[in-house]
């Protein structure tokens, strides 16, 4: 099931919501309480995956099966490194293999790949490693199953560890049913459906013409496929991010943080600390650092930084162009690293100097007005460059990850600098002429002018550029906004529009890895 379907929308969320609100207000005993939060979580998230095909949901269950075995096997030693620990030792070593030939096998087979099947094995690979560290007192099967299944982190994220997902359950549950937090819920909600629905999705249709039409892309609508891609996936896995954000926002959950506005980023390590964050920690706590991370000096740092993306690289996808893509980004980061180390040590030099020089001059205090204004417009010049230069490298890479081949990638590449003067076709535009739209533009005298055609693909670009780049994030606005008249107009207008426009449903993205 769809978060962007009508049997989502209108029928499977009201209906989890007041069971979930039903079990909070009519019982009150904890352990009881707690079991039958649990049991609803369970059997509403089979529910929703079910409806994904009797073979998703037998992969789903053989994984949980398998893993469940694994914590009998722990119990017969003793956990930790004392008694027992090289016998539980063996078990998680093999508890992890298994997990990740499953995960393997289903991506590079060929048989068929199993919806969020990468999320759900990754729990899988963190709840063994935290029991194995005993981080997890005790095996409860029906808390396992309800952090494993629980629905709105069941097909992208975020990846939780147990005792965060746990602890959050356990106060959503004591919780009273807060009307304000429905609305902002809501408001949420609504935000990331029209990411998804009308921005994402619209968007989506060009740039699929623009990738099945690449020998003919004139420089300007090959420049604008690559950054309309850019734009896809940020909507697409954001919207997504806040449709599950404003579902537990209105449970009295909180999800972990898993993106917070990415092409914001000054550079790509930054990048990296805003885009999947909870995937980026996943593969730093379990691949970097266990390979030594940054402690066995500077050239194993890199080689590391660089298998961490190269992993990254072919969970997204098994193809070569998923491999470039991945080591784009670790070349980029390894660099950015080093960098940054030698301009650390550059500023404490300098910043040594200039105490000095200020303790000889007894630390004047008559400073230049205009030279410090001066100095914040570069400052925020070099901020904004950054910024750019990191959003076109991301972007640059992306090519790579939407690309069927590597061929087709340097194809694009090559029709932004030989593609001739013509703009772009008007094919191209006519993607983003939706009708709600382009009925409001023939009402007005813009209809009258030559450019008007293609007046809605710069509307989507203007309003991608300033979302993405200068607007407050979704969660914050709805966290920190003023709840009235506009607000409940906003949510109301978003919802009405985006079910309407359910008619061209399409997956998520981030579903496919």
């Amino acid at each position: 099931m769809l978060f962007n379907s009508y049997e989502f929308l209108l029928a499977f969320m009201p209906v989890f919501i007041i069971g979930y609100f039903l079990i909070r207000h009519f019982y009150r005993d904890d352990e009881k309480l707690m079991r039958l939060c649990n049991l609803w979580i369970i059997a509403g998230s089979l529910v929703f995956y079910a409806l994904f095909g009797v073979k998703n949901l037998m992969v789903l269950a053989a994984s949980i099966v398998i893993n469940a075995c694994f914590f009998r096997g722990f119990k017969l030693g003793t956990i930790g490194k004392d008694k027992g620990g090289g016998f539980n030792k063996k078990i998680l070593a093999i508890g992890i293999c298994l997990n990740i030939l499953s995960l393997l096998f289903f991506k590079f087979s060929g048989v068929f790949f199993p919806i969020a099947i990468s999320f759900y094995t990754f729990n899988q690979i963190s709840y063994l490693v935290d029991f194995y560290r005993g981080d997890i007192e005790k095996f409860d099967l029906l808390e396992y199953l309800s952090y494993i299944l629980f629905f709105p982190k069941l097909l992208q994220g975020p990846l939780m560890r147990y005792d965060d997902f746990a602890c959050q359950l356990k106060e959503s549950a004591k919780k009273s049913l807060d009307w304000e937090m429905v609305m902002r819920g809501l408001l949420l909600i609504s935000l990331g459906l029209f990411k998804k629905v009308i921005l994402a999705d619209t968007i989506g249709q060009a740039v699929d013409y623009g990738y099945n039409s690449l020998a003919t892309l004139g420089w300007w609508e090959a420049v604008l496929v690559a950054v309309f891609y850019s734009f896809q996936l940020y909507f697409d896995f954001s919207g997504y991010c806040d449709v599950a954000g404003g579902i537990c926002m209105i449970l009295g959950f909180e999800l972990s943080l898993n993106f917070d506005s990415p092409y914001k980023a000054v550079n790509i390590i930054d990048f990296w600390n805003r885009w999947h964050i909870t995937l980026t920690k996943f593969f730093t706590g379990y691949i970097y650092i266990p390979l030594g991370g940054s402690r066995k000096g500077l050239v194993r740092t890199y080689a590391n930084i660089m298998i961490v993306f190269l992993v990254s690289g072919l969970w997204h996808g098994s193809g070569w162009t998923f491999i470039v893509w991945g080591a784009m980004h670790g070349a980029l980061n390894a660099i950015t690293r080093a960098t940054t180390n030698l301009t650390v040590g550059k500023k404490a030099d300098g910043l040594s100097t200039k105490l000095d020089e200020n303790q000889r001059e007894n630390h004047k205090e008559n400073h230049n007005e205009m030279q410090s204004a001066v100095d914040k417009t570069l400052v925020f010049l070099k901020k904004c460059g950054k910024r750019l230069f990191t959003f076109i490298y991301v972007t640059a890479a992306w090519v790579f990850f939407r690309a069927n081949t590597i061929s087709d990638a340097l194809l694009l590449f090559k029709r932004m600098f030989s593609g001739g003067i013509r703009p772009y076709y008007s094919d191209f535009a006519n993607y983003f002429r939706l009708d709600e739209i382009w009925y409001v533009f023939k009402l007005t005298p813009i209809v009258n002018f030559n450019f008007a055609w293609d007046m809605c693909m710069w509307l989507f670009l203007a309003a991608s550029v300033v979302i993405v780049f200068f607007g407050k994030s979704a969660i914050n606005y709805a966290k920190e906004c003023r709840i009235g008249i506009f607000t409940t107009l906003l949510t109301a207008l978003l919802l009405v529009w985006c079910v309407l426009s359910f008619g061209g449903v399409s997956t998520f993205l981030y579903m496919n890895f």
